[in-house]
Parts: C-alpha cells; sequence; structure tokens
C-alpha cells in the first residue's frame, strides 16, 4: 500500500476511535468532566507538542494539525486586528454525528488547539470560537492579532 493512502487510513481510523471515545462518554454521561480532566492535562503538554511540531505562531496550530491529522480543513486569514480559523469539514465531527451526536469540538480539538496557542503566549480570554461544525455551517475560531507573536 502507497505510503499516502496508509497516512490516511491511520487519519481515518484515529477520527473513527476519537469519535466513539466522544460517544461512549457521552452515553455514560462523564463527557463534561472527561472534557474538563483534559483541558488541565492539554494546557500542561501544550508546550510539549508545539515543540514536537516546532510550531511558534498561532496560525500554524491550525496549519500544521490540519495538515498531521487530516481532520478538519483549517485555513486561516489574518487581518489588521485578528487571525481568524475556518474549518467547513471534520471528520471527527461528521462521525461524532454519526455515532449518536456527542460534541468532540472541546475536548478533542479546540481545547488542546487553544492550550497550544495559550502556551505560545497568547491568553485564553484573546481566543473566541465563533461556531462550530456541530451546530453550524463551519468552525470558526478567532484570535485578536494584538497577541498574536
Amino acid at each position: 500500500m502507497e505510503i499516502e493512502k496508509r497516512f490516511a487510513m491511520l487519519q481515518n481510523t484515529y477520527a473513527a476511535a476519537l469519535a466513539e471515545t466522544v460517544n461512549t462518554y457521552g452515553k455514560l454521561n462523564v463527557l463534561d468532566e472527561i472534557v474538563k480532566s483534559k483541558k488541565i492535562r492539554q494546557k500542561q503538554t501544550a508546550p510539549y507538542l508545539n515543540q514536537q511540531l516546532n510550531i511558534a505562531a498561532a496560525d500554524e496550530v491550525f496549519t500544521k494539525l490540519a495538515e498531521i491529522f487530516g481532520c478538519a480543513n483549517w485555513t486561516v486569514e489574518q487581518t489588521e486586528r485578528e487571525l481568524i480559523a475556518t474549518a467547513t469539514t471534520c471528520k471527527l465531527c461528521a462521525l461524532s454525528k454519526k455515532m449518536g451526536g456527542a460534541n468532540p469540538c472541546r475536548g478533542w480539538c479546540l481545547d488542546p488547539m487553544f492550550a497550544m496557542i495559550e502556551s505560545l503566549g497568547i491568553e485564553e480570554k484573546n481566543i473566541a470560537v465563533e461556531s462550530t461544525l456541530m451546530d453550524g455551517d463551519c468552525c470558526k475560531v478567532v484570535v485578536k492579532k494584538a497577541q498574536i507573536s
């Protein structure tokens, strides 16, 4: 099997495993507690992830994770005042909806990315979610530019 096909299969298998996990937590009524716990750990591991992935700027969090995981099709636009990251497709959201509808956005996508952005010196208050694919037609995150390195 070609390396590209193997890589795509691994990305799809990973997204399906995460969706199954999220939906299991949802069915067990522990999803919110798991997300809270994960958020703490994600803040602890974010600097290590940034180092391993050679991420030095907020836009790279979106672009490099999209390249590696192939889950959401993040695009990044920079205006004078803000960085706007938008995804119009996400394998994790689509699979999670098909498997029961539990929301994976916080614990498995946005919170880890926000932790990585915060570890670059950007305060959490300067990162906002305008929409997600679980409840809208796109996932849109805005990072105030005054805080972007």
